[in-house]
């Protein structure tokens, strides 16, 4: 281990030295046009270490026991700790969790209209931002068709092509086995439970509904439960936080299946990553025991009945001309029953696409 102390901050860190060589900067060891690097983590010595090392300003340059010359940024080096990332994500945290009655308050925030979405690269980064923080956007003044939804999404993110497509339109006609596809209610849920990575983003266009009722959306903000759930019934949060549940979607020439927890935090701080809820696409329970079943029933039965209170529940009839695109990792979604001739719009956005854009933007770290 190597004892460095920042000249500036007067801060002091012991280093690991492979570690150390392993995170040269140089054009050697790394290729500075594609940040790529160079080399195989076996061409090190496993024995390497420090020879000679000083420092020189904000710089601390190593000669290495394998002949290699490093010059390092101190302050590369200090930012590049556990402690540190450990410390920027509790501290970057800009997410707003909301029930009914603060996403009320809060709408103006999360409407664009795709002229000026399309004008101006700010309108975008703005959109972004409310996405990362609410979970929720609306695209206004859209022209109530595919090709226009399609676009209207392209301004933004690239789309996830699955086996709906990159763009889906559906309405009553059963073009795939599942519950969407019908003029039933559909319960608040998340998509994709059955794929190995669900999509981050979905987006939704009424492009019709005539002559008929019913069909109102419903959103939920999956943080805020999950932050409720914990608060009221902390074993539920635990168990259902460990408990692999079986999802599956098969259809002709389909067959989709993936167990993973119901909610999956981040590791480092406990912060919700993503909330994987949908009772629809449960498949076979078989990742328990017979005799952890009922904890585990009555800690999903705790969570459900969080999720349908009805301070939870944002109601709201979409309309034509406006896209709302939602984080399928956090917010819930459903609809009403309805009756009459209803045509939607759709697509996914890939999770890592979404977060690619925010960090891009300077939204995330």
């Amino acid at each position: 281990m190597l004892l460095l102390k920042h000249p500036k901050t007067g801060e002091s860190l012991e280093i690991n030295e492979f570690w150390l060589r392993d995170h040269c900067r140089c054009g050697e060891c790394l290729n500075l046009e594609t940040n790529q690097r160079r080399y195989d983590l076996l061409d090190l010595p496993a024995d390497v270490r420090a020879v000679e090392s000083e420092y020189k300003s904000d710089k601390f340059s190593v000669r290495w026991s394998d002949g290699h010359q490093s010059s390092y940024d101190l302050d590369f080096i200090f930012d590049s700790q556990l402690e540190r990332l450990i410390s920027r994500r509790s501290k970057s945290t800009s997410l707003t969790p909301w029930n009914r009655s603060i996403v009320l308050q809060n709408e103006r925030h999360l409407r664009f209209s795709l002229p000026q979405l399309v004008a101006s690269d700010e309108v975008s980064k703005s959109l972004v931002a409310a996405l990362v923080r609410y979970g929720i956007v609306f695209i206004d003044d859209v022209a109530p068709t595919p090709t226009m939804t399609e676009l209207a999404l392209r301004c933004v993110f690239p789309l996830m092509k699955t086996f709906f497509g990159e763009m889906w339109t559906f309405s009553d006609k059963q073009d795939h086995a599942d519950t969407a596809y019908t003029k039933l209610y559909l319960g608040s849920h998340t998509d994709n439970t059955y794929f190995c990575d669900a999509a981050g983003l979905q987006a939704l266009h009424c492009i019709e509904h005539s002559s008929g009722t019913g069909g109102e959306n419903f959103f939920v903000d999956g943080l805020h439960v999950v932050n409720e759930l914990r608060r009221r019934f902390p074993n539920a949060y635990e168990v259902l936080c460990l408990v692999h549940v079986p999802g599956e979607y098969i259809e002709e020439g389909e067959h989709h299946s993936f167990s993973a927890p119901i909610i999956r935090v981040d590791p480092l701080n406990g912060d919700l990553v993503q909330l994987r809820l949908n009772v629809y696409d449960r498949g076979v329970f078989n990742t328990l025991p017979q005799s952890s079943m009922a904890d585990f029933y009555d800690s999903l039965r705790q969570l459900l009945q969080i999720v349908r209170e009805e301070q939870q529940q944002w109601n709201l009839k979409l309309l034509p001309g406006s896209i709302v695109l939602f984080d399928n990792w956090r917010v819930l979604h459903g609809r009403q029953a309805y009756t009459g001739r209803r045509t939607m719009s759709g697509a996914y956005v890939q999770r890592t696409d979404f977060l690619s854009k925010a960090r891009v933007l300077g939204i995330i770290e």
